[in-house]
């Protein structure tokens, strides 16, 4: 289910939702614009919120190489105080020099079956997850 069908099916439940998105649709006044690069737009995005529905859109993922000093200012700016936003800055810096840049048998040690892509799991259960959401 992408974003338009579930945003409908949640408020048609009465659920309040409001969509955040890199280009937010056209036409859904309460809309906002969010960006994980972004900083910027996080605090009107996700203020007062409760829970978040991420949604998978199909379309690739662009990778941007950042300063981790650049970062921690983005984070600071969005009122992050300075010792966290340098921690996160240091996860992004070590996640991008490739320090957990691993492939893990815990998947399957787990289960018994090999991993899969997140987007497939997601549709062989997405009939499951509607169905939880229409009886909320």
């Amino acid at each position: 289910m992408g974003g338009g069908p579930l945003v409908e099916l949640l408020r048609g439940n009465g659920v309040p939702v409001r969509v955040a998105a890199r280009t937010p649709p056209v036409g859904d006044p309460g809309a906002v614009r969010f960006d994980w690069h972004d900083t910027a737009t996080h605090q009107a995005a996700l203020r007062g919120m409760d829970r978040v529905y991420l949604v998978r859109t199909g379309r690739p993922i662009r990778v941007v190489d950042v300063d981790a000093e650049a970062v921690a200012g983005d984070y600071r700016a969005a009122g992050v105080p300075a010792g966290f936003a340098a921690a996160l800055a240091a996860v992004d810096a070590d996640l991008r020099s490739g320090r957990e840049d691993m492939v893990s048998t815990a998947v399957l040690d787990l289960t018994g079956r090999p991993p899969r892509p997140f987007a497939e799991f997601a549709d062989d259960h997405a009939g499951e997850w509607a169905a939880g959401v229409r009886d909320a």
